[in-house]
């Protein structure tokens, strides 16, 4: 088969080849395809060749947490081999092998960039993943890095050892001057995937102390001030919490629902579960009206202040409850809000 008869069969078949691109396996693909060995058939299904999905993957520039990033270790080894052949032989058969392996790699290194950036990204977006896998995968990928930035420099110093030859000169310092700026693009990879690890886990230990003060305040424990005042919960002061409505102090309430037309005397109500609180205040339309909010506890305040007033001092338990099942949709800042709570935001 002819190159252009290929690209005429893949343009014929390029729903199915999409639907395979997307979902890996399909139950029934066309023979043709199978034949020429784009898809091999393992237990009932039809997989896609992975040289195709590698290829796309990397004109697409993109990579899951599967890639694993070449070092052309072996590639280099042969280069080098080549190169003595070559002193002894000036043989053009010997010539354009070194052409095409010297090409090889270079485009390899271009291709590697794309997909380990690509894979960094996918780091930075995951929202669903949980912490302790891409903790993980970033330290995994941070060690490869690693030693991809001291492969890369070998790989420099034996392109530059080519530039002893006339015939290679040209297109080596070509080459060499991009193997710079990928070299830089490393440097900053590392960089980034540092500073993300750091920040994960970080926000693996403030998710770890709020678990844990989300538990005592949901069993009304009262030991939640000795926990704020341990020296493994730094806060920025005292947290005054709201009263039940019987005796709570209405300047406050001033503070956070505006003026009070009428103050009256309200009778001390009985106390609520938590589940009934969120029966009350319809946890799906609170959610719809935090989403986007730049300050999720204040946005909470208001909601539960247009329902009922007497749910007011619920506020901090309800705060808790999306702190703990949207985790992964929030953005936690180092700004406190007038209440003393900190400014925890609504990812965009």
């Amino acid at each position: 088969m002819k190159h252009i008869e290929l690209l005429n069969l893949l343009c014929k078949h390029r729903k199915i080849l999409d639907e395979a691109y997307k979902h890996k396996k399909l139950l029934s693909v066309p023979n043709e395809l199978v034949n020429i060995g784009f898809f091999s058939k393992i237990g009932g299904y039809y997989y896609i060749n992975e040289v195709y999905l590698n290829f796309i993957d990397t004109i697409l520039a993109r990579a899951d947490f599967s890639y694993i990033a070449e070092d052309f270790e072996e590639e280099v080894k042969k280069l080098l081999s080549l190169k003595e052949e070559y002193k002894l032989k000036h043989s053009s058969v010997i010539s354009e092998l070194i052409f095409k392996l010297l090409n090889k790699i270079y485009q390899g290194m271009q291709n590697r960039d794309k997909r380990v950036k690509a894979l960094i990204e996918n780091l930075e977006n995951d929202s669903e993943s949980e912490l302790d896998f891409l903790i993980k995968e970033a330290k995994g990928i941070l060690g490869r890095i690693t030693e991809i930035m001291e492969k890369n420099e070998k790989i420099y110093f034996v392109f530059e050892t080519f530039l002893e030859f006339d015939e290679f000169s040209e297109f080596i310092k070509d080459i060499l001057f991009d193997l710079v700026s990928l070299n830089q693009n490393i440097d900053s990879y590392l960089k980034r995937l540092q500073e993300f690890i750091a920040q994960t886990e970080r926000k693996r230990r403030f998710n770890q102390k709020l678990f844990k003060l989300s538990h005592i305040i949901l069993n009304e424990d009262r030991k939640v001030d000795n926990f704020l005042a341990a020296k493994r919960f730094v806060y920025k002061q005292k947290i005054a919490p709201f009263p039940d409505n019987a005796y709570m102090d209405t300047s406050k309430i001033k503070k956070i629902i505006g003026e009070i037309e009428k103050e009256k005397v309200i009778k001390k109500s009985e106390i609520k579960t938590f589940e009934e609180v969120i029966n009350l205040i319809d946890i799906k339309n609170l959610l719809k009206s935090i989403k986007g909010s730049q300050d999720i506890f204040k946005s909470i305040i208001e909601y539960v202040g247009k329902i009922d007033r007497e749910l007011l001092n619920e506020s901090v338990r309800v705060f808790v409850y999306i702190l703990n099942h949207h985790d992964k949709s929030l953005e936690y800042t180092n700004e406190f809000n007038e209440f003393n709570v900190k400014v925890v935001k609504w990812k965009r």
